[in-house]
Order: structure tokens, then sequence, then C-alpha cells
């Protein structure tokens, strides 16, 4: 991941947790509860060339695509969803959520990113922040796309940021494990930013 000098950055790096088999599964079991109750009330738009699309960049009537966003913006409007071409830490604009509540968590989760069992990736994103907490769960789900094989918090931060700060994680695919999504999740009053969201494959 290349340096961008010309723009305030730290780096964190967060380990995976060992926890308990009983932890686990009641983390899985709830995350699948979450995604379940998300989709329910949720605004996504699909576009199949633009992959990931972590740095915002491609956006359809307002909303960057391939994101699922909840609540749904267009029918709660206490979670403002825009593209900011202001603030960008790669490419010429970022994802910015804007939300009036503390009581009510808001976010937006990613499609499925195909992952490989024994290849380790590099997750990051960069974030700015105004006044919100925020957490990142990152998700494994099996062959079928239905299973959580693991989840764990990699990010758990309310601290409030002049410049944009960059977070990783390091992640070793275990067997059964086929993909990964990440579910961005926001409690406010306040604004957030992201940008330049990857899943890289580390080669030799």
């Amino acid at each position: 991941m290349a340096e961008l000098s010309h723009k305030e950055q730290t780096s964190r790096r967060f380990p995976v947790k060992k926890i308990s088999i009983a932890v686990l599964a009641t983390m899985v079991v709830c995350v699948s509860l979450l995604l379940v109750s998300c989709k329910s009330n949720e605004l996504s738009r699909r576009n199949s060339e633009a992959g990931l699309n972590g740095s915002f960049e491609t956006a359809e009537s307002g909303y960057p695509v391939n994101w699922a966003f909840f609540p749904n913006p267009e029918s709660d409007d206490f979670l403002q969803v825009s593209v900011d071409t202001t603030e960008a830490q790669e490419g010429s604009q970022s994802l910015r959520l804007t939300t009036d509540q503390d009581e009510r968590t808001v976010g937006f989760r990613s499609l499925r990113v195909p992952v490989q069992p024994g290849k380790t990736y590099v997750i990051s994103f960069s974030m700015q922040n105004a006044g919100c907490s925020l957490k990142v769960r990152r998700i494994l789900q099996d062959a079928s796309g239905t299973g959580n094989v693991r989840s764990d918090i990699i990010v758990d931060t309310s601290s409030p940021s002049s410049g944009w700060n960059v977070f990783e994680e390091t992640l070793v695919v275990s067997d059964g494990e086929a993909s990964v999504v990440l579910v961005f999740l926001v409690d406010g009053p306040g604004s957030i930013w992201f940008d330049d969201v990857k899943v890289q494959e580390i080669t030799d």
C-alpha cells in the first residue's frame, strides 16, 4: 500500500485474538442475525464491473455501488450517505456517512470478496472521524455464502481525527473459508469518511 505523504496518516495493526469455541459460536450466530436483519432494511446498487469499489469511485444515484447501506437511507432520514469530492485519500472522492443518532447503529457492508485457504491477505482502509464511534467486523464465510465460519471485530475506535487514519489487518485464510465480508458499524452523532478499502493477497 503506497504512502501518501501529503496527508496525515497513522497505521494500526489488529491481530486476530484467540477466543473460546463457545464465544465464537455465539458471535457467529449474532452476526448472522444482524446480517439477516440488515438485509430487510438496506439499500444497495450493484455493478458487476466495479469489483469491491473500495475507493467509492463508481456511484449510482448518489450511492457507491457494491456496498449495502443500513438502515435504508432513503427511508430513514437520520442516516445520510454521500460521495464527497472534497475529501479523498485515493482517487477523487470518498464515502461520507452522517448520523444524528446516538442510540441507533448505522452502517454498511461489502459484497463477498473471494479468498483462498492457506493464503495471506491484508485488509486495509482509510478513515476520517468527526464525532462517531466505529466498529469493523470481518466475517469469513463458507463456499455457499450463507454460513459464517469466523467473525472478529478488527477495529473499535471513537478517536477523532484531523486527517486520514489507515487501519490494517493481516489475515491468514483457513480451510473452509471462501470469502470475506466487511461490516462497518457506526454510532453517532457525527460524520465519518471512508476510502481506499482493500483486500489484497500477499505474494512473494
